[in-house]
């Protein structure tokens, strides 16, 4: 195994000092991780803007074979992709001119089937799609994996899978809510303006110019170069998984190793390819890369966040960008900052996180920063803003809509301000975050050297706070606590009945006197309904890739749920010719008034009758 970082002697880049790594300090670091993560191997590239500092891996590609990872395994680099794809249609945009950042998606193509009501006002644009903040929903179950197609299919085509996610759920560019969907109207964008395949106009345009020879968006596992394996752990073993094609496109089919990442950060960083080609990008583009805009804090002043396919993020003292994956047996990240000169990719064959082992290389190479920057200026906070933004937010911009019931639970903060220090606080008043105040709305997080938080004015006049690119806006705490306590109340008093309901029709059957029994059936079989519903949804969610498809899960919810509306509305019928023992009738109304709550929160929240291979 070669030793990593063996030939690394760092010199002076940007004023910043790297002395000699300590490398099996380092190494033995990084096996400790993937030991304790029971991770089979690593891919990682390490470089300078003028140097290649480490290219190379550790641990094994294929754990039977016992073959060992090597610069030239490609892993699968999950939503890495979307960097690669940004530059792509930025590239088209530069060379045709004849449309920008800011044309309406329509302006292209008015075939895209996607619903936007404030089209008049403000349309979905391009730059919208590359930020995530067209306000469309990101994978819905059925549409994740492709198993049916041999060849690529058209863009177009992927497009028409994902329709259902193509729906402005709030303005356009107001909230960031990251969507896949997003990057594969991309890609047909990309295939409309330039004529060809997605995959070959981004390897011929992007891939090769930049250096990555040996990479591709590939929708079946290449054939003629080294694939790593991908593994899930169970606990105890590693299960290979196989290369399973996904209705993704340039949102995530990218497969890279260690030898063209090290390519691309040193394009980054350099803003040029090797040979001194810098493509159509002037330095305006790459800053333009690298920062938002299209969002409401962005508007305001705060360009920290998702820019073109590429995050902002504070490590280690310095601003570094890059962007994250994930991606069946597959874990990726890369990070390069231009201030510090360095840049660092890292792959690994398990699902699991691949940021660890980026930041153990960056400790390292710079240095733990445990402290606030000495010469970050913090502002007094003026009294009319704690005054104005004191209270509780909730969070307002799902990712996925099918899991914002959660965002309306016990998610949520409690901003308390205290000088010139804003404590972020959960739900139920635990301490989450210091953050400090900056000026003009905008605060630092942790040790951040540039604020990436901000408060804000909705349209609407109401309170805003941004917080790790998330949405949020000032409610009622005291209304968001009785809903979950309600639920949460609820769905107890049901589960009760369905111990005591089991129970009480075991004594039954061997009873001698047979007492009536339809009340206590009605309310039995609504609360068993309620625990398929969540048993349906568990089984489908265990095995997404059959999700397309009905399936004993998502046909157990479908029809669990309807039984439970069914249920709890002749519970409720039956509350008004209930008989005999008092305390009976107390315990059946509760129970029924519980059914009712609970039907009425799933209900809007789209789960009764929910169809998840066609949602």
């Amino acid at each position: 195994m070669p030793k990593l970082f063996a030939f690394i002697t760092l010199t002076f880049h940007a004023s910043l000092c790297f002395c000699q790594a300590n490398t099996d300090l380092l190494i033995d670091k990084i096996t400790e991780y993937l030991d304790d993560k029971h991770i089979p191997g690593a891919m990682i590239s390490v470089v300078t803007s003028d140097s290649i500092l480490f290219v190379g891996g550790l641990g094994f590609a294929d754990i039977d074979k016992k073959e060992k990872v090597t610069d030239e395994h490609l892993f699968r680099q999950g939503s890495v992709s979307k960097s690669l794809a940004a530059l792509g249609i930025l590239k088209l945009l530069q060379e045709q001119q004849k449309y920008s950042l800011d044309s309406p998606i329509k302006d292209i193509d008015a075939n895209i089937p996607f619903t936007n009501k404030w089209v008049t006002e403000t349309p979905v644009t391009v730059a919208h799609l590359l930020e995530h903040t067209s306000g469309f929903d990101d994978f819905h179950l059925h549409a994740i994996y492709n198993k049916k197609d041999t060849i690529p299919p058209s863009m177009f085509e992927m497009v028409a899978v994902h329709k259902n996610s193509l729906t402005s759920r709030w303005k356009p560019g107001v909230r960031k809510s990251y969507s896949n969907p997003n990057y594969i109207v991309v890609g047909h964008l990309l295939e409309r303006l330039s004529g060809r395949a997605y995959h070959a106009y981004l390897y011929d345009d992007i891939l090769l110019p930049i250096g990555m020879k040996s990479s591709g968006f590939y929708f079946k596992e290449p054939k003629n170069q080294k694939m790593t394996q991908g593994y899930r752990y169970n606990g105890q073993t590693h299960l290979p998984i196989s290369f399973t094609s996904i209705t993704g496109g340039p949102a995530g089919e990218l497969c890279a190793n260690a030898e063209d990442m090290a390519a691309f950060l040193q394009f980054m960083l350099n803003r040029k390819t090797k040979n001194g080609d810098s493509l159509p990008f002037s330095k305006e583009i790459f800053e333009r890369i690298e920062n938002a805009e299209t969002t409401i804090v962005a508007e305001k002043g705060l360009p920290f966040g998702y820019g073109l396919g590429n995050y902002s993020v504070w490590k280690n003292g310095y601003l570094f960008h890059g962007h994250g994956g994930g991606i069946d047996g597959f874990s990726s990240r890369y990070v390069y900052s231009r201030v510090a000169d360095i840049g660092v990719a890292v792959a690994i064959n398990r699902e699991g996180n691949a940021t660890a082992i980026v930041n153990e290389i960056l400790n390292l190479l710079l240095g733990i920063q445990n402290e606030a920057l000495s010469d970050r200026v913090t502002q007094k906070i003026p009294n009319e803003i704690s005054t104005r933004y004191s209270g509780f937010y909730e969070f307002k911009s799902p990712r996925n809509e099918l899991f914002s019931f959660t965002d309306k639970m016990l998610a949520g903060l409690i901003l308390d301000f205290d000088e010139n220090k804003l404590v972020t606080k959960s739900i139920l008043g635990k301490v989450r975050d210091t953050l400090y105040y900056a000026g003009d709305n905008k605060f630092y997080k942790n040790y951040e050297g540039v604020p990436s938080c901000m408060l804000f004015e909705t349209e609407e006049g109401n309170a805003g706070f941004w917080i790790n690119e998330n949405y949020t806006e000032k409610e009622s705490r005291a209304k968001r606590l009785i809903i979950f306590f309600g639920v949460l109340v609820s769905f107890l008093v049901c589960l009760s009945f369905l111990i005591y309901g089991f129970i009480w029709l075991i004594v039954r059957l061997f009873s001698k006197t047979k007492k009536p029994i339809l009340n206590h059936l009605i309310l039995f079989g609504a609360s068993t309904c309620l625990v398929l519903i969540f048993v349906g949804f568990g089984l489908t969610m265990a095995n997404i890739s059959s999700a397309d498809k009905i399936n004993f899960g998502s046909a157990l919810l479908y029809l669990s749920s309807w039984g439970l509306v069914i249920f709890a509305i002749a519970s409720i019928y039956r509350c008004f010719k209930l008989q005999g023992n008092k305390g009976f009738k107390f315990y059946y109304i509760l129970t029924s008034i519980a059914l009712l709550i609970l039907s009425v929160y799933l209900w809007n929240n789209g789960f009764i009758g929910l169809k998840l291979w066609s949602y």
